[in-house]
């Protein structure tokens, strides 16, 4: 989740099974209510195979991660008291908790189901493989619910899904029909004159590193005319114009 502050993630070694728990066992900690047995039953799953391709496990790490989300979903109804005493309550320890939820999330999601496309992307966390051609799949998979979030009424999530759409987009590449890429090309053209300001900047710097040549001219109106001094301690108007040449450097490597 990105709700809460940025956890370091977790780094599993390949590792020698050790744990003398049983899925059922594992199923009790992942449902705790404390978050120290949950982090335990991860560090758990994770150090074995035969955990990880557990289907029971598998249903039940998705759910809790789709789960975890209830309280900033705003399509099951917005709960911005239970988002804000999730964030205070513990944010340390929470923040970990979430962080190792999400690894192992990764560790068997399937991007070709929509609805655990989706509970990654509200999770905040998509990462992509190596190959392009896989990388351009996830994207796709992706890109209807980083649509609607980077549309979202709450700034938050603007802010959070925006970049993300635009990072999809450039992984997605020439793969998407003509219909979504216009969509989004229009959704990231809005978000660059969201009348929240740190929107615009996040979508701003993803331009910089995954935009392609076509954004130019708009982020060349946003060079000149933004209207914010700074958003922590960086103008738009300068990152702007850093994106541009950023855009301009990657592309002429390219050819």
């Amino acid at each position: 989740m990105v709700f809460v502050g940025a956890g370091v993630l977790p780094c599993w070694p390949q590792q020698v099974p050790t744990s003398n728990s049983s899925v059922p066992d594992l199923l009790t900690k992942l449902h705790s209510r404390h978050w120290g047995e949950r982090i335990d039953a991860l560090d758990e799953i994770a150090s074995d195979q035969a955990f990880v391709h557990s289907q029971r496990t598998q249903a039940a790490i998705m759910d809790l991660l789709d789960q975890e989300g209830e309280a900033f979903r705003e399509d099951r109804g917005f709960n911005p008291v239970a988002a804000a005493s999730a964030e205070d309550d513990g944010r340390e320890e929470y923040s970990q908790y979430l962080s190792s939820l999400e690894v192992v999330a990764n560790m068997f999601v399937d991007w070709n189901d929509p609805r655990q496309a989706c509970t990654m992307v509200y999770a905040g966390d998509i990462s992509y493989p190596s190959s392009a051609p896989e990388a351009a799949a996830r994207a796709r998979a992706a890109m209807p619910c980083l649509l609607k979030r980077s549309k979202s009424k709450f700034a938050i999530y603007r802010d959070i899904a925006s970049p993300m759409l635009v990072e999809a987009t450039g992984k997605a590449q020439d793969t998407l029909d003509a219909e979504t890429a216009q969509a989004a090309r229009q959704v990231v053209l809005s978000n660059l004159r969201d009348t929240d300001e740190r929107v615009r900047q996040s979508t701003v710097l993803a331009l910089g590193k995954f935009g392609g040549t076509d954004m130019i001219p708009a982020l060349e109106q946003v060079a000149a005319d933004d209207p914010a001094t700074e958003v922590d301690g960086r103008p738009i108007r300068k990152s702007a114009a850093q994106a541009i040449e950023e855009i301009q450097k990657r592309t002429e490597g390219s050819r």
